[in-house]
């Protein structure tokens, strides 16, 4: 790092180290103390900073330094050294999303290989910057190399390393730009997704959630992943992460969670495959996929669900195989339409699909209204908040309630139809004098259902939902999309 836009005065030591690119503020206040041979307590509470006995002190100063410095101290810092203001507090988090700064607090992963690097030059210890950055899930210069069991045999994984690198590029400039999400998911959900939730959903899935990698697109950068295990949930309900030997690699955690979050209706359908194969899919296939939901729920509470309610032709009352699904299925697999499996690709999409719509209009989902997480703190976030207490979450529940209200009802036969509204007459003497004569006068009010009538349409239809995803372990194995 050299150059005279380093330094913007003379500064009032004799000797000062340059600092390493992305250097620590606390690292270089170190070399800093060395130099002259003075403790470091010493030379901070030269800055202005008060001492603290003991290393957790010591350890707890460092960090303050790095995540909210304090203008008094920079400004000292500068006075003695004559580096640049900008350049100091280039070696901080100034300016980082505040949701981030209590994690970047607790979190503390260097990489052995960068910090050796980067202190050969400059012949000294040096701590990188980015060890505290919550977001740095992995190294971008130094990947893990995935386990055999992680990723099938054939999978290029230079293309996945790029891939990874890319995240990690967008999160080191997102951490500082509220909107940069706006780029990806749109300014309507730009704002309730931060890099605090993101990262946080990545610990979420890499604690309970265990995948594999089966494919990869290298024209569009799209993993395609199965779902090798779930979590369980212990007698109170709630959930329990899998053993820490049974997680996978962060990175992979990292990669499925960046394509839930750009391309949600992709992945979910045509981009993620449970356990077992479309005609042989068991209970523990509908186990894998409610796991998926209450972690996404968790996070976006329907975000980047939406899209799978835009469409009335998404009822619960429609089967596998119908037009509304091969539709969406062909669509979403359009690209994949000369490879030879592309029928099987169609038929997981269409499991996929009448799966989550028959979870989301179940009845359980809507009625989670509680704003505590209950899953356990997992990485270096501690809040707990679930996304349904956000003011985005009431917008997407509003839409999905709408959608539930203008489902045909009244082309589905049976008792369903006492439960709809009546529609109301239209008003206004143009729409009076529309009207026949018999019509004109005022109608009958409607006679409303008994209350066992409706008590005993309630209990069929809470019965047809359970059986609906029941029946997913059977009905949906002896059918495919034509």
């Amino acid at each position: 790092m050299t150059g005279p836009e380093i330094f913007s005065s003379l500064p009032a030591l004799p000797v000062v180290p340059l600092p390493v690119p992305g250097e620590s503020l606390g690292s270089w206040v170190t070399a800093v103390a060395q130099t002259y041979g003075m403790p470091l307590a010493e030379y901070l509470r030269r800055l202005g900073i008060p001492h603290r006995r003991g290393a957790a002190a010591t350890e707890r100063t460092e960090r303050d330094l790095v995540v909210r410095p304090c203008p008094a101290v920079i400004q000292a810092l500068q006075a003695d050294t004559g580096v640049a203001t900008p350049v100091l507090l280039g070696m901080t988090f100034d300016g980082l999303d505040r949701d981030l700064e209590e994690a970047c607090h607790r979190h503390h992963a260097p990489c052995p290989a960068c910090d050796k690097d980067a202190g050969q030059p400059a012949r000294r210890s040096v701590r990188l910057l980015s060890a505290r950055a919550a977001w740095r899930v992995v190294c971008p210069v130094h990947l893990p190399i995935p386990r055999s069991d992680e990723v099938a045999p054939g999978i290029p994984l230079a293309s996945i390393d790029e891939q990874l690198r890319t995240i990690l590029g967008f999160l080191d400039r997102a951490a500082f730009d509220r909107t940069a999400f706006a780029d990806l998911v749109g300014i309507r959900l730009a704002s309730a997704i931060t890099v605090g939730a993101f990262v946080r959903f990545v610990y979420l899935l890499n604690a309970h959630l265990r995948i594999r990698i089966t494919g990869f697109d290298t024209m569009r950068d799209r993993a395609e992943f199965r779902i090798v295990g779930c979590f369980d949930r212990n007698e109170g309900g709630a959930p329990m992460p899998l053993p820490a030997a049974e997680r996978n690699t962060p990175a992979l955690s990292l990669l499925l969670a960046w394509q839930l979050t750009i391309d949600p209706l992709r992945t979910l359908l045509t981009g993620m495959r449970t356990l077992h194969p479309v005609r042989r899919k068991s209970m523990q296939d509908i186990a894998q996929v409610t796991g998926l939901l209450d972690l996404l729920l968790e996070i976006w509470l329907g975000e980047i669900l939406a899209s799978l309610l835009a469409s009335g032709s998404m009822s619960i009352g429609q089967q596998p195989g119908n037009e509304g699904h091969a539709a969406l299925a062909v669509a979403l697999t359009d690209h994949r339409r000369n490879a030879p499996d592309h029928d099987l690709i169609l038929a997981e999409a269409g499991w996929n699909h009448a799966a989550l719509i028959g979870l989301l209009f179940s009845g359980e989902f809507p009625r989670r209204t509680q704003r505590l997480s209950q899953f356990a703190n997992i990485g270096p976030f501690q809040y707990r908040h679930v996304a349904a207490g956000l003011r985005m979450a009431s917008a997407v529940q509003r839409r999905r309630q709408k959608v539930w209200a203008n489902r045909a009802w009244d082309k589905r036969a049976g008792l369903q139809q006492l439960l709809s509204e009546p529609k109301r007459p239209a008003r206004g003497k143009a729409a009076a004098s529309r009207r026949p004569p018999e019509a004109r006068r005022d109608p009958d009010p409607p006679v409303p259902p008994s209350a066992r009538i409706v008590e005993a349409v309630q209990v069929v239809m809470a019965a047809h939902v359970w059986l609906f995803l029941s029946d997913c372990a059977y009905s949906l194995t002896t059918s495919t999309i034509p």
